[in-house]
C-alpha cells in the first residue's frame, strides 16, 4: 500500500545529479615506452537515505589517479583512489546503521600481455 507522506520525495539512495570529469595525458618518454597520467574527479549528489527525507548525506567529490609505464607487451601501473582522504558514508541501511566508504587507499599493478 501507497504511504501517502512520501510522495514527492527524492528516491532513497539515488543521488538526483552526479559528475564524473577525467583527463588522461600520454607521452611517448622514448626505446618504445608511453607514460600515461590519468585523473577523475567525481561529483555525487545529495543523497537521501530513506523514504521519508529525514536522513541524507551531503555531497561528496572524490579524487582519483593513475600514472602508468607502458612497453609494447608490459606495463607497470601506480593507482590512488579517494586522494583527499574524504570521511563519508557509503551506504545506510533499515535501523540506522551506516557504512563508512572506503579510506585514501594506493596500490600498483603490473600487467605482462603474451
Amino acid at each position: 500500500m501507497e504511504d501517502p507522506s512520501v510522495k514527492g520525495n527524492e528516491a532513497p539512495l539515488v543521488s538526483r545529479d552526479t559528475l564524473n570529469l577525467g583527463a588522461t595525458l600520454t607521452q611517448p618518454v622514448g626505446d618504445g615506452l608511453d607514460f600515461t597520467l590519468r585523473a577523475d574527479l567525481q561529483r555525487i549528489g545529495r543523497t537521501w537515505w530513506e523514504p521519508y527525507n529525514t536522513t541524507s548525506r551531503d555531497p561528496v567529490s572524490l579524487l582519483d589517479a593513475r600514472a602508468s609505464l607502458r612497453a609494447d607487451n608490459w606495463a607497470v601501473t601506480a593507482w590512488g583512489r579517494n586522494l583527499t582522504d574524504k570521511k563519508y558514508n557509503a551506504e545506510f541501511s533499515p535501523g540506522g546503521f551506516l557504512f563508512r566508504a572506503l579510506p585514501r587507499r594506493f596500490g600498483v599493478e603490473f600487467e605482462y600481455r603474451f
